[in-house]
């Protein structure tokens, strides 16, 4: 059994009121903000850019693998950053503000590529500020309040999550924020909105941990600067998160299993959850050609792209009529009536292309047969005027007079009914996202107290034992509504993962090498990310029939295992003694 570890650097931490660790950890309500957007909507805006579902699952390799290369090299050189500012506080800055840069971004792709490398942009970002708060409680907290630091975390973690995992939902009911594709942009309002509005949030909850928490110095000068000069360079950098993942010690290497396991389970719901909810759950697809006969057709007769994009101007110029006219149409209602359809207790506002029946499409397809005018680019490229091109194209509507106009009206209409319940779909899967994340955020306050008489060992065990049982029961589920107690499962579980493995490493690694382990540690998350990432598509597609909700099923198995693996690790978590690598 190794020697206590030793502070060689950096002053011994002073014990902190409540509000000083609300103050230092109030940055990851911004950062969970941004990471929350992300994971409730990344699978759909992948769909909403013509990307199909067997295909998603690759397009989020980008996040575990700017995890895998930021994370340790931002915990490598924080560890040896001491500046006006601070050590950690520099990167939560610049980690702010490129993420909050890439949130206003992202929402405003036209093509899933440019949408893909926003992703990196985007995780890399979020990576360089989340790192450095991890060690943050390391450094700021003395050792019987770090489980406290990092419930802390996890609460405030929750709080953020449970606001951004909703916020399309709660735009489009609570304020009538449209939730069609349009012409000009595939991604629906909310949803842009919502991006908008996470960037803001970011930025400003990371000030404020940067303005109110003040971090200590060095205690000996001399002996940090020639730390830095002896560890200088990436290649150095590289060739100690390499020398250190073989020098773990023992009860890290033992909480790494565990690790991998509870986030290929995480991964497969966050890919995979939301595409199942809006597809198996409420019957919807998303606008554009998800067929290789569908895209030939076009590809070989682009001629019916010029009255698609004619109607779909027409169709658009027609929703903006009725929301105009709609205030006058609606009766009195009770002051609070948005508020409870903000939270779904109410029936939110129809959508304006809900009030646009057979008769009034039919008109609008006669007038755009009779256009012959070349579409823009971006008219090509829009998937609501492919949609529109296919069912012309369909039913052969080449001039005002054609027969199947009718016939096409109809079929148009259920087509973009699809669509309107994929968002919805999606939009619930975000409430879904933000039930388990209220649920994390509550049952922080249940982790405080339970760190009192309980190891953070036996809590951990018992929470993702829970959250197995909730996030395979999702698979069975067919009531939008039902879906919200699996998530129960899912919350209590997320708040042990994300503060009871970390409160078990702190006492295990060198407090001078704090930011160094914890990036390391990270390793054994992006990894099993990186196999669900190039492993998952091909699984759903080939052994999973195509149901989404199965791989949501694969992940309570994982996350089961990840329960049972707890058994393995040692006692010296809770004891504070660091193991032999």
């Amino acid at each position: 059994m190794g020697p206590k570890p030793t502070r060689t650097f950096m002053a011994e931490p002073k014990r902190l009121s409540f509000w000083q660790i609300w103050n230092m950890s109030f940055g990851f309500l911004g950062i969970q903000f941004g990471w929350g957007l992300q994971m409730a909507n990344m699978s759909s805006i992948y769909q909403f850019l013509g990307v199909e579902e067997k295909d998603i699952a690759i397009l989020w390799l980008a996040a575990p693998l700017s995890g895998l290369i930021i994370q340790p090299i931002i915990g490598y050189y924080s560890d040896r950053t001491w500046t006006r500012l601070g050590r950690r506080r520099p990167y939560f800055l610049v980690g702010a503000i490129l993420a909050s840069l890439a949130l206003v971004a992202m929402p405003n792709s036209t093509v899933w590529w440019m949408a893909a490398g926003l992703l990196w942009i985007l995780d890399a970002s979020v990576n360089v500020s989340m790192e450095p708060f991890r060690a943050f409680v390391g450094d700021m907290l003395p050792k019987d309040q770090r489980k406290s630091g990092f419930a802390m975390q996890s609460l405030l973690i929750g709080l953020g999550a449970v606001l951004s995992s909703a916020l399309p939902f709660i735009l489009t009911n609570g304020f009538g924020v449209g939730k069609e594709a349009t012409v000009d942009s595939p991604i629906p309002p909310a949803v842009k909105l919502a991006f908008y509005i996470g960037a803001v949030v970011f930025f400003l909850a990371v000030m404020v941990t940067i303005l109110t928490t003040r971090e200590y110095p060095p205690e000996d000068m001399e002996a940090f600067e020639e730390m830095k000069r002896k560890g200088a360079g990436v290649g150095h950098a590289f060739t100690e998160i390499f020398q250190g993942i073989g020098s773990m010690p023992t009860a890290m290497k033992q909480l790494a299993v565990v690790q991998f396991f509870t986030w290929l389970a995480l991964f497969s719901m966050w890919i995979y959850f939301v595409p199942g909810v809006g597809k198996k759950v409420y019957g919807g697809e998303p606008l554009g050609l998800h067929t290789p006969e569908a895209k030939e057709r076009i590809e070989k007769e682009p001629r019916w792209l010029a009255p698609a994009a004619a109607l779909a101007k027409e169709y658009e110029a027609r929703k903006m009529e009725l929301t105009a006219a709609a205030p006058a149409d609606r009766s009195d209602r009770p002051w609070y009536h948005p508020m409870l359809q903000m939270f779904g207790l109410a029936k939110g506002e129809p959508d304006p292309g809900e009030r646009i029946d057979s008769a009034m499409l039919s008109d609008m397809i006669r007038s755009a047969a009779a256009v012959d005018k070349k579409p823009s680019e971006k008219e090509t490229e829009s998937p609501l005027v492919k949609s529109f091109a296919l069912g012309l194209a369909s039913h052969g509507i080449d001039s005002p007079a054609a027969a199947g106009v009718s016939a096409a009206s109809n079929e148009l209409l259920e087509t973009l009914a699809s669509a309107r319940r994929y968002q919805e779909g999606a939009a619930w899967g975000g409430v879904c996202f933000s039930t388990y994340n209220l649920v994390a955020f509550g049952f922080s306050f249940v982790l405080l107290a339970m760190t009192r008489f309980l190891s953070a060992k036996k809590i951990h065990l018992i929470c993702l034992a829970v959250g197995a049982v909730g996030l395979a029961s999702a698979a069975f589920v067919g009531k939008p509504s039902l879906l919200l107690l699996s998530m129960v499962g899912v919350g209590i579980a997320w708040a042990s993962i994300l503060s009871m493995p970390y409160a078990m490493l702190a006492n295990v690694i060198p407090g001078n090498k704090m930011g160094f382990y914890m990036g390391v540690f990270n390793f054994f998350i992006v990894l099993p990310q990186i196999l669900a990432s190039v492993a998952l598509g091909k699984l759903v597609d080939v052994l999973l029939g195509g149901n989404a909700m199965n791989a949501v099923l694969a992940g309570g198995i994982s996350m089961a295992i990840a329960s049972l693996a707890v058994l393995i690790v040692g006692d010296e978590s809770e004891s504070g003694e660091i193991g032999n690598p």
